[in-house]
This record gives structure tokens, C-alpha cells and sequence, in this order.
């Protein structure tokens, strides 16, 4: 990944204005620890049947062992009401000791910036956590934008986003992998006249935005990449216009179901994984839960065609809020996600480690997911995109109203992509 250069860090620092400032005021005391028994509260989102939730649950397990004089108190939220109300929860008086948080710009960066979160990089330093490596950028910030600067959060773990696919579908069509956008596009129009829509795709959520963005990589390069996520230089819209097009090309050829914008992203890896449509594009989270649902098929997943970059990154991040009470004990659970077998437990369940070793994976689908992601990591002509809504705040909501209304064809491509670039352009760093 190429270094946000430090103007882009001093003049993002004017974007927040008057609401950080705000924030900040009322995040920056440190409580004291209170007094009598001991407890540790957790907050994460994810699902009961995921992979992050079994290797969390495992780590809540390892650290009553260590902490028995502890009592562990867990909260499951939701990736929405993080989404939407995370900074207030932050700056609680009742926030909690560790929990799982959203990376980038507009969620962490803005936090950070406000005060809200604690500084680990010390902590890291001092109990000599080894976080090398580009996946834990995620957690780095200076002046809200990400990839250096101080260390506000630690991810254990990765992700990417491919194609899954359905191998018996394929195979009943005798369609190959595809290699190349247009391979891609014959194999859609295979099914489609087979009466069979190729793509299970929830865009009233992310899997529009991730199919639009995958769409516009297609028609970038590393320096057309770093305009649009990290300011440097004009954002080639062109690209975008190109992937708006597709979208609504797609639709219109039956690719794509127009009742595909009443489908959230769970309904969509839902459908896939009932057998109903041959591939879906989305990310390694959904690896551990189509290990074990899907057992009426052979599936597995190959990166979008043609594409040197994907969206992708190190996992959303475990931070400790400013106002936790009991910062120590936090410190000691996220040592504990990063710790071999918690990471190795992760790697075998489909998730992908950040820390894991490859040699103690022995699943076929921790075989499948971290291979690839750590190729992904280390590539040099391309790897790991990052994702559509990273740059600014707010803009994640407008590029899903954006796709639904391309599926729906009630609004042009070069209107879709308009709006998209005014809340960009709304929202980006000034000089």
C-alpha cells in the first residue's frame, strides 16, 4: 500500500471542524479504574456462526482462564448501529473496556482524531506485540487519515473480496474459471440463457458497492488508485462511469436481478449458499459460514477477472476507548486474539489471520482463504484495494443508493457517478 504523504494528513484535519473539536472536549479524560470486583466489557458484531466469533469466543474462554478473579461482560452489536452511532457510544461514560470497531477515514480516523480512542502505540511497543506488516496499517492514523501515524486499534485478521462460485452450476454448463472480464461476461450470458441469473447480489448493502468498486478497478491503475483513496491527484471518474455502465448493462442482460435491491448482503450470501445462483462476489468473512452450510454443492472462489487490485485490507480493528475503565485488562485480550492458536483457530475456521501460520491450516477452506491473502498482501503489482466508502464520511450510503438506482435503471450512469463525486469531493481534505 502506498503512505498517505503528510499534506493530505494536515489538511484532513480541517474536514472534521467543529463537531471533532466537540468530540474531542468531552473524550479526552481518562477515568480511573473503580474500585471492588473486576470486570471486562466486550463488544463485537459479528455473527454467532462465524469464524471471528468462534476464535473470539475462544479468546473470552482463554482470558477468564488467565483473569478468574474477572468477569467477562459481552455485548453484541450490530455493524449498522457501530456504523451510525458509534462515535456517541465512544464517548460514553459507559463505553467499554475493548471492542470491535470499523477502519478507515470515516470511522476510526474521526474517532482517533476526536480523542475517543486510546493511543496504543506505546502499549504495543512495551508488551512487545508484533504487528508488522502492511494488514495492521488499518490501525495507524495521523490527523483521522489512515496507514501511519500513531496506533489507535490492532487487527487480527483479514480480508478480501473474490468471487464464489458454484462448481457443480459451473460444471453443468461446462463453464471454466474465468481469466478475463470478458470470459466473466460469457459465462453470464451462459447461464442467463440457461435461465439461471449468474449473480447473487444484496445491493441494498455492500455487495453492490463492492461489485461497482471491483468494476472500477477494472479501469484503474496504482496512481488512479491513490487519487481516489488517499487524495493524491485527480480521481479518474471516467473509471467509474465505466463500472456505473456495466452495472446497469448487466441488469438489463439479466445478470443481475432488478429485485436485487430489496436484498441485504446476508439474503444475498443466503441464496448463494442455498444453491440458487452460481457465484457471488464478496469478501473471506463469508468463508467459515459457507464451510458449514453448504453441503448440496462444491464451491469455492476466484478473484474478479482481469483485476490487479481487489478490495481488501486487514480487518476492522479492536480498540480501547478513551473512557474505559479497565484499560489493562483490554490490553491483555487483544494479546490474546493475536496469540497462535487463537490465529491458527481463526485460519482453520475459513477466517484469515494476520499472524497465523500456514503450516497449522490444515482446512480446506483455511487452505483456500490465507494462501491467497497473504499473496495478496505481498503483491507488487496490485493487491489489496482497500474499499469504496474508505476515503470520506457519509459516502458509504450514497454509493449504495447509487447502485440500487443503477439495478433499477432510474437514474443514468453519469448521474449515479455525479453524485458520488459531489459527496466526495463534499467530504474529502482541503487545502
Amino acid at each position: 500500500m502506498i503512505s498517505t504523504t503528510r499534506f493530505s494528513r494536515r489538511a484532513f484535519a480541517a474536514l472534521a471542524g467543529t463537531a471533532i473539536a466537540a468530540l474531542a472536549l468531552s473524550g479526552c479524560s481518562t477515568p480511573e479504574t473503580s474500585s471492588g470486583p473486576k470486570t471486562l466489557k466486550v463488544w463485537w458484531w459479528e455473527n454467532d456462526d462465524s469464524a471471528l466469533s468462534a476464535g473470539w469466543n475462544r479468546a473470552v474462554e482463554l482470558f477468564k482462564e488467565k483473569h478468574p478473579d474477572v468477569t467477562v461482560e459481552f455485548e453484541l452489536k450490530t455493524y449498522e448501529q457501530m456504523q451510525q452511532s458509534g462515535q456517541l457510544l465512544l464517548d460514553s461514560n459507559d463505553a467499554p473496556d475493548v471492542l470491535e470497531y470499523l477502519k478507515g477515514n470515516a470511522t476510526a480516523g474521526v474517532v482517533s482524531q476526536a480523542g475517543l480512542l486510546t493511543d496504543l502505540t506505546d502499549v504495543a511497543k512495551d508488551r512487545n506485540w508484533k504487528l508488522e506488516g502492511t494488514a495492521q496499517d488499518v490501525g495507524l492514523y495521523e490527523d483521522g487519515i489512515m496507514g501511519a501515524g500513531k496506533r489507535y486499534g490492532v487487527t487480527n485478521y483479514g480480508e478480501y473480496v473474490s468471487v464464489w462460485y458454484n462448481k457443480d452450476l459451473f460444471a453443468k454448463q461446462n463453464i471454466k474459471v474465468p481469466t478475463s472480464l470478458q470470459e466473466l461476461e460469457k459465462a453470464m450470458e451462459t447461464f442467463s440463457g440457461a435461465g439461471v441469473t449468474p449473480l447473487a447480489l444484496g445491493s441494498q448493502d455492500y455487495p453492490g458497492t463492492h461489485l461497482l468498486y471491483e468494476l472500477a478497478l477494472a479501469n484503474m491503475d496504482k496512481k488512479a488508485w491513490s487519487a481516489y483513496q488517499q487524495f493524491e491527484g485527480e480521481v479518474d471518474w471516467s473509471a467509474w462511469e465505466k463500472a456505473a455502465r456495466t452495472v446497469q448493462d448487466w441488469t438489463k442482460r439479466g445478470y443481475i436481478s432488478k429485485d436485487s435491491t430489496g436484498v441485504s448482503a446476508q439474503d444475498a450470501g443466503n441464496a448463494f449458499a442455498a444453491g440458487q445462483y452460481p457465484m457471488f462476489v464478496s469478501g473471506t468473512w463469508w468463508a467459515g459460514s459457507f464451510a458449514d452450510d453448504i453441503k448440496s454443492f462444491e464451491f469455492d472462489q476466484f478473484l474478479f477477472p482481469g483485476n490487479d487490485q481487489h478490495p481488501g485490507s486487514g480487518g476492522n480493528l479492536w480498540v480501547v476507548p478513551e473512557k474505559a475503565k479497565n484499560k489493562e485488562l483490554a490490553y491483555d485480550f487483544i494479546e490474546i486474539t493475536m496469540s497462535p492458536e487463537i490465529q491458527n483457530m481463526l485460519g482453520n475456521k475459513g477466517a484469515v489471520p494476520v499472524a497465523g501460520d500456514e503450516n497449522a491450516i490444515t482446512t480446506p477452506i483455511g487452505k483456500l482463504t490465507t494462501p491467497r491473502f497473504n499473496e495478496l498482501l505481498n503483491s507488487n503489482d496490485g493487491g489489496l484495494g482497500w474499499y469504496p466508502d474508505w476515503p470520506v464520511a457519509g459516502l458509504n450510503d450514497v454509493l449504495v443508493a447509487q447502485t440500487s438506482d443503477l439495478v433499477q435503471g432510474n437514474v443514468t450512469p453519469e448521474k449515479a457517478v455525479e453524485a458520488i463525486k459531489t459527496a466526495y469531493e463534499q467530504g474529502k481534505p482541503t487545502k
